[in-house]
């Protein structure tokens, strides 16, 4: 190679970021040519050499720009000028801040004098006489820079790998889903991985899966990369056999399988439920500690047994006011799916709303036992197939006070929510409500919400007292009361949002056939 045929001896891509980068900085052409000849054939711990040559400073740092993973720069001490390696060196670590790379000055016998100010001042790892240099020691102190450049990227690259794991680890508890969870984990397990590879803007390949207690088989939640397209399909049609292979291994063992090109893991609740991540790295992953995954991998473990189990609790604790809310609805002769209705009914006023995630699942959970209250109502008054005497509807009346009386000393959010919505959601916007007669705004938003929706079924479902009412005549009523007994943003979610209360009242249907026709709304 003549000088300005090119940079570098190894121009394939791929084969340079499988090498170790050695960049020699030299106006004379003969020392670049006897480098390259003598370590033509060089490999350390089996990856061979891709060597960069620079004829200038300008030129060189241009390549160290590009190339923030070079190893070693064998450097001329009087490059463009008096001793203008020195200050090079100066550069490299003080203004481009790279104190990882190895930097070799090479001088001529009589600049011998200077070799203890460079070495005390310069921050440079080797002072060789030129000639000397070529002719024996070559191989020699590649070497040792190499195996020292090695050594200071694993524990930079264990470092920033550890702040990683404790940046992630909290991140891990504030998912809410078992979707977002791996999706969570997957990013965060990437960005681990892939922390220490100097090129940033590489595809991210991978994907995460879910296997519940009645499933039998995996299907893809999240998917990125070359995998994007597979999200709800099942594992086994979206990647190799092999790779199935590998992930079947993973969950039969519990423990991960990291190979050059792939990183497995698997986690399993006491629950049954089972998950997997599946990422095919940027590169090789023998730049870090498998070890300081495996802490990662443990953390995930344990985050996914207790999110899981925190899941099992929550759709316990549904079901329980589910089926409250119900005992409730079936001791006055009601509904069934009621409560179950007027859960999901007031979930979607909730959201279109605008309020918070937490809310929204605390007015879902807390919404199916808005008449606990009933609990304390005479059967001979909840019973009545006819109307009620003012007198038994004073008493009716007192479910709110008795509902609210039974679940304000909770110090439970979802039971504190209740008692909000027992006690409110009577109350009518023009303040003409009961029990306190709350006007507006007064009156709290869950009171709000669970009044649209409990009207809403109730006016669709028969009683004791009443048939069915169609839904034309529901529409119509809902439309008088706009702003009077309802809340007026709440009435228009309803009617912009008409098609999903339709589909849930189908869904959750009590044998009650819906009268539908072409309304004005």
């Amino acid at each position: 190679m003549t000088k300005g045929e090119g940079n570098s001896s190894i121009d394939n891509n791929d084969q340079a970021k499988n090498s170790w980068k050695i960049l020699v900085v030299d106006t004379d052409n003969f020392v670049h040519v006897m480098i390259k000849e003598v370590l033509k054939d060089f490999k350390f711990e089996d990856k061979p050499l891709s060597i960069f040559s620079a004829y200038s400073g300008p030129e060189a740092l241009k390549i160290l720009s590009k190339n923030k993973d070079i190893a070693l720069v064998i450097l001329d001490l009087y490059i463009g000028g008096k001793a203008a390696g020195l200050k090079f060196t100066r550069y490299i670590r003080e203004v481009i801040e790279n104190s990882a790379v190895r930097i070799v000055l090479m001088t001529s016998l009589e600049n011998g004098r200077l070799e203890k100010d460079a070495i005390l001042n310069y921050d440079i790892n080797g002072y060789e006489e030129k000639n000397e240099l070529l002719s024996k020691k070559l191989h020699t102190v590649v070497i040792s820079s190499l195996r020292a450049y090695r050594d200071i990227m694993y524990i930079n690259n264990n470092r920033k790998a550890m702040e990683q794991i404790a940046a992630s680890s909290s991140r891990l508890f504030e998912t809410n889903s078992i979707t977002n969870f791996l999706s969570t984990s997957f990013y965060n397990l990437n960005a681990i991985i892939n922390s220490c590879q100097e090129t940033s803007d590489l595809p991210i390949n991978g994907l995460a899966a879910i296997k519940d207690f009645n499933g039998d088989s995996f299907r893809v939640v999240v998917g990125y990369g070359r995998y994007e397209n597979c999200v709800g399909k099942l594992l086994t049609d979206s990647i190799s056999k092999m790779d199935y292979y590998m992930v079947k291994k993973v969950c039969m063992t519990g423990n991960l399988i990291i190979t050059n090109d792939k990183y497995v893991s698997c986690y399993e609740s006491s629950s049954g439920i089972k998950g997997i991540i599946f990422i095919e790295p940027m590169g090789s992953i023998d730049y870090m500690d498998v070890e300081i995954l495996d802490i990662f991998h443990k953390n995930i473990t344990a985050a996914f047994e207790i999110l899981c189990i925190n899941k099992e609790i929550e759709e316990t604790q549904k079901e329980i006011l589910y089926i409250l809310g119900e005992v409730m609805e079936a001791r006055s002769d009601e509904t069934g799916n009621h409560a179950k209705r007027v859960s999901k009914y007031s979930q979607i006023l909730a959201e279109k709303y605008g309020l918070s995630k937490r809310d929204v699942m605390l007015i879902t959970l807390a919404a199916p036992i808005h008449d606990v209250g009933k609990v304390g109502i005479p059967d001979s008054i909840l019973l009545k197939p006819g109307k009620l005497t003012p007198e038994e509807f004073e008493i009716v009346k007192t479910h709110t006070t008795i509902g609210y009386n039974l679940l304000k000393n909770s110090n439970r959010d979802v039971l504190k929510s209740a008692a909000i919505i027992a006690h409110e959601h009577h109350e009518r916007y023009d303040g003409k409500g009961y029990p306190r007669g709350l006007k507006g705004e007064e009156i709290h938003i869950f009171g709000r919400i669970v009044g649209v929706a409990d009207v809403f079924d109730a006016l669709g479902s028969p009683r004791v007292y009443k048939k069915a009412w169609v839904m034309n005549d529901i529409l119509s009523y809902f439309k008088e009361e706009r702003g009077k007994h309802f809340d007026p943003i709440l009435v228009d979610i309803l009617f912009d949002n008409l098609d999903e209360f339709i589909e849930i009242k189908e869904k959750y249907d009590d044998g009650v056939e819906l009268e539908i026709s072409n309304f004005e709304l």
